[in-house]
């Protein structure tokens, strides 16, 4: 009697380590065929120039694990002979799905923007 439970007590071990390794490997292919589009966008804020990048699903797009927004602005120095700086500033790096955002300083002007990604 006491061998016929650890009998059982294996069996019902292998079934769930068979159904846990088929999980395991299924979340990985499920995932790397997912393929998104990302995109920035540029507006003021409260007279300061602020990005923003997002990603979302698409079937032309590229592999996507996480984004963030590149900002390069135009800082002006000086008040007597003004003089502008190129000063780039990156957003955090987030996941597709959320948004990344960076803002320049006051006295800026924006030159360019951009998504970066990783695979």
């Amino acid at each position: 009697m006491f061998w016929g439970k650890k009998v059982a007590g294996g069996a019902l071990a292998a079934v769930l380590m068979a159904t846990g390794t088929s999980l395991v490997t299924a979340a990985p292919a499920e995932a790397a065929a997912a393929k998104y589009a990302c995109k920035a966008e540029v507006h003021l804020d409260l007279g300061r120039p602020k990005a923003t990048s997002s990603c979302k699903k698409s079937g032309s797009g590229k592999k996507v694990s996480k984004h963030r927004v590149k900002l390069v602005c135009d800082v002006v120095r000086g008040r007597g002979t003004p003089h502008s700086v190129p000063w780039t500033l990156y957003g955090p790096w987030k996941k597709p799905g959320q948004k990344s955002t960076v803002r320049c300083g006051f006295s800026s002007f924006t030159r360019s923007w951009s998504v970066q990604t990783k695979a």
